[in-house]
């Protein structure tokens, strides 16, 4: 079956170099500390901790779990109304799961494919977090007030999708305090936007390169993000 092409945009072929200026960050899913204080979200509370265990059976954490019975809420949850903004969350009683959903446009996708993806969490306790049905991180205990971050490799940028997205959290009951706050960013060059050293008069009409300026062998059998005939195309 032929490969789809998902995206054609104008390649910018001047040849510079990425400074660290140039570079700007957009917010997939915001948090707290991102500025934008609220999110909306789907969350359930359980019994006990051990129903986490049997919700994971159930894979509560993928993309297409039948959401009928869950609550919608706005985030980040605390269990204290005065810390982590919005919704209170009785932390020494319940656990909890959550679920974030997020759309992903043809042009998110190649500013995540060159640029630097970043997860940042903070939580209390002993979160769990996937993303498309997939464990992103896993934590022990509390982070406080502070908030951790992952950077994604190339292969957790995989775990990312065109169109619906979704990252979850679960959460222990314990008995202190409890809270959670989560979010997403890419950050990329806009202006040269990956595309470097590619010489628009030294290629022929059926060359392709990847955004590093590589030229590919078999463009027909590459999965990603090619640039030929002077046009960056998405293809899968």
């Amino acid at each position: 079956m032929p490969k789809k092409l998902y995206l054609l945009l104008p390649v910018f072929l001047a040849i510079t170099s990425v400074k660290a200026a140039d570079l700007v960050t957009e917010y997939i899913l915001d948090t707290v500390d991102s500025g934008e204080g609220s999110w909306p979200c789907l969350f359930y509370e359980l019994n006990y901790n051990s129903d986490i265990t049997q919700a994971e059976k159930a894979k509560w954490y993928a993309l297409d779990e039948d959401e009928s019975y869950w609550r919608e809420g706005v985030g980040p949850f605390s269990i204290d109304e005065n810390k982590f903004l919005v919704t209170q969350w009785q932390s020494t009683v319940h656990p909890i799961l959550i679920r974030r959903h997020f759309t992903l446009t043809a042009e998110d996708m190649a500013k995540i494919q060159v640029g630097t993806v970043t997860f940042t969490y903070s939580y209390d306790e002993n979160p769990k977090f996937w993303l498309n049905g997939k464990q992103l991180v896993s934590a022990s205990g509390w982070n406080d007030d502070n908030y951790a971050s992952l950077t994604f490799t190339s292969a957790r940028k995989k775990y990312l999708v065109e169109g619906d997205n979704v990252l979850c959290v679960s959460l222990h009951q314990g008995a202190g305090g409890g809270h959670v706050d989560y979010g997403l960013s890419v950050k990329y060059n806009p202006l040269h936007d990956g595309i470097l050293n590619v010489d628009s008069e030294s290629r022929s009409d059926t060359e392709a390169y990847n955004l590093l300026g590589q030229r590919i062998s078999h463009p027909t059998g590459y999965s990603g993000i090619i640039v030929t005939k002077g046009k960056k195309i998405i293809q899968k």
